[in-house]
C-alpha cells in the first residue's frame, strides 16, 4: 500500500510548466520552403497586407499543421504563429542587415534581447530603441550618420520583428 499512497501523492503534486522543446518550435521554421523567410521578412519591412498575403498564407498552413501535431489549443497556435513569424522574419532580415553593415548581434545586445536577456516586451519600436542601437553602433566604431535610409529601416524590422518573437515565447512558455 506505501507504493500506492505515493502514487497518488505524486499525483497530486502541482506540476510546474516546462518551455517547449526547441523541437516543437522549430516545427514550421524546418517545414517551410525555401525563400518564405525572406518574403516574411518583407512583410515585415512593407507592411503591405495585401502583398503579404501569400507569404502568410503559407505561414499559416504550416503552423496549423505543427499546432495540431503538438495538440495547441488557439491561444497557443496564435502565439506560435506569432513566434514563427518574427523568427523567419529575423532569419530573413539577417543577411541584409550585414549587407548593410550592421551585425544583429550589436542590436539584440544594445537591446538586451535573445536567449537570457531582459527581453522587454514591445508593442512598437520607439526613438529611444533607435537611440540605444545608434550608441552601440558608436561604441562599435561605427557611424550611425552613415546608416542609410534601408538600414534604419531592416534595424525597425529587427526588432519588431525580434520583439513579436519573445512576446509570443512568454505565451507558449
Amino acid at each position: 500500500m506505501r507504493g500506492a499512497a505515493l502514487l497518488l501523492a505524486l499525483a497530486a503534486m502541482p506540476v510546474s510548466a516546462q518551455a517547449r522543446p526547441p523541437q516543437a518550435l522549430a516545427c514550421a521554421v524546418i517545414a517551410a520552403p525555401e525563400g518564405l523567410d525572406a518574403q516574411l521578412a518583407d512583410s515585415m519591412l512593407t507592411l503591405d497586407a495585401e502583398r503579404s498575403k501569400p507569404a502568410l498564407d503559407t505561414l499559416h498552413a504550416l503552423v496549423d499543421r505543427c499546432a495540431a501535431d503538438q495538440f495547441l489549443g488557439d491561444k497557443e497556435r496564435e502565439a506560435y504563429f506569432s513566434y514563427v513569424l518574427g523568427r523567419m522574419a529575423r532569419d530573413g532580415l539577417d543577411g541584409r542587415l550585414k549587407g548593410e553593415g550592421i551585425p544583429s548581434d550589436l542590436i539584440d545586445k544594445a537591446l538586451d534581447i535573445g536567449p537570457g536577456n531582459a527581453n522587454n516586451p514591445a508593442t512598437q519600436v520607439t526613438q529611444g530603441d533607435l537611440r540605444r542601437v545608434a550608441t552601440a553602433l558608436t561604441e562599435d566604431g561605427r557611424d550611425p550618420a552613415k546608416v542609410t535610409p534601408v538600414g534604419w529601416g531592416l534595424i525597425t524590422a529587427w526588432i519588431a520583428a525580434t520583439a513579436q518573437m519573445f512576446d509570443a515565447l512568454r505565451v507558449l512558455d
